[in-house]
């Protein structure tokens, strides 16, 4: 268990991904604090998975947008557990808009949950991690739409832009602390919100042939790539953008037979 002892905080893990990575974490051996903003439900179950597998777990609630209640968090997570060594920044909206139409509000909304969120969860972590003198791992969950537009995507392709230059800035400023800063940037990932995306298997289809993997990806998969970024086999990574998209990033030729294809609602 190469985690084992670690105490990692993951926001947003109330379901999907993040409650993917979170078992992942735990399997690999740390304790995670659970972090959800109105899904409270949801993360206690989550947290009691955790603890099934013989891990502690404590649900922490924040919007993660707002500094006193991230701050609040990390007090929390510090009084059951003493301390945090990883953090992973997975919570983030998506509120579909052409940029022409996009709603001032919607536009703060998407920039304060998934780019401000993770600048005040950095920080304030960050300063824990730099005072203790003990060094931490980071990984924050951008999207390959941070490298790529998505269209009628609103703010959402901005924001995760903004989530790698962050993760860059903060791996070069805590490198002399021994704080390793990593992004992960998933392509399309299969969880209940993505397949209600798709209702029809026509769609579906059309969808995962425009990934060379000729599929989507999972939670436990994303899990993988984070809790190897945690470890120390990754002790000599950091700046870094993992992307784990099934090829789509690197082949405009798919999105281009998906966007041929995808005819019927």
């Amino acid at each position: 268990m190469k985690l084992k002892g670690k105490i990692a905080l993951v926001t947003g893990a109330s379901q999907g991904i993040g409650r993917g990575i979170s078992l992942g974490l735990a399997e690999a051996g740390a304790d995670i604090v659970v972090n959800c903003d109105r899904n409270i439900a949801g993360a206690e179950a989550v947290a009691q998975e955790i603890r099934t597998l013989g891990r502690r777990a404590i649900v922490a609630q924040a919007d993660v947008s707002k500094s006193a209640e991230v701050k609040r968090m990390v007090q929390e997570a510090l009084q059951a557990f003493g301390a945090i060594d990883i953090l992973v920044n997975n919570a983030g909206i998506f509120i579909p808009s052409p940029i022409e139409e996009v709603q001032e509000e919607d536009w703060d909304r998407v920039m304060d949950v998934n780019l401000k969120g993770v600048f005040l969860c950095c920080q304030a972590v960050g300063r824990h991690m730099i005072e203790r003198k003990s060094g931490g791992v980071i990984i924050n969950v951008a999207s390959i739409s941070g490298h790529m537009p998505e269209v009628n995507g609103g703010a959402y392709t901005p924001s995760k832009a903004g989530v790698l230059a962050l993760t860059r800035l903060l791996a070069v400023e805590w490198a002399k602390y021994g704080i390793r800063v990593n992004a992960l940037s998933p392509g399309p990932i299969m969880t209940p919100l993505q397949r209600a995306a798709f209702p029809s298997e026509k769609l579906l289809a059309a969808r995962n042939r425009a990934v060379p993997m000729n599929r989507h990806g999972t939670p436990e998969e994303m899990a993988k790539v984070v809790a190897f970024l945690a470890s120390d086999d990754a002790s000599y990574i950091t700046g870094a953008d993992i992307t784990a998209d099934g090829g789509s990033l690197v082949s405009m030729f798919y999105l281009v037979r998906q966007l041929a294809e995808c005819t019927e609602p």
